[in-house]
């Protein structure tokens, strides 16, 4: 591990990014190289799979408040509003499978949703 700051150009923007000696001694504990793309096209790629953007007008499933979702109606998911997902109004083990230990967890939890 070198104690100066590297340089690098990212390989997706072209832009120049700094990599800190802490970055590195961390980068080496994890046992992963150093990111060749810049913080900010990393930024990008981790949010590529989440829906932050879209934004649907929604009910609460058990008080019908209007509520704010980042899932819309059809999706099928059950939303609840805050206060009624702090309450006790609704039963987590309706959630619930029952685990066969003969399979393995993964491929049981993937099933039980078919």
């Amino acid at each position: 591990m070198s104690n100066i700051s590297e340089k690098r150009i990212c390989q997706n923007c072209k832009g120049e990014f700094l990599i800190e000696p802490e970055d590195f001694s961390f980068y080496e504990k994890i046992k992963v190289p150093p990111p060749t793309f810049c913080p900010e096209c990393r930024r990008q790629r981790r949010n590529a799979w989440r829906n932050t953007f879209s934004l649907y007008s929604r009910k609460c499933d058990l008080c019908n408040k209007s509520v704010v979702s980042i899932y819309s109606l059809d999706s099928g998911i059950i939303i609840y509003c805050n206060k009624c997902w702090w309450s006790d109004k609704w039963d987590p083990k309706n959630y619930g499978v029952n685990y066969d230990f003969s399979k393995p967890f993964f491929f049981t939890a993937q099933r039980a949703h078919e």
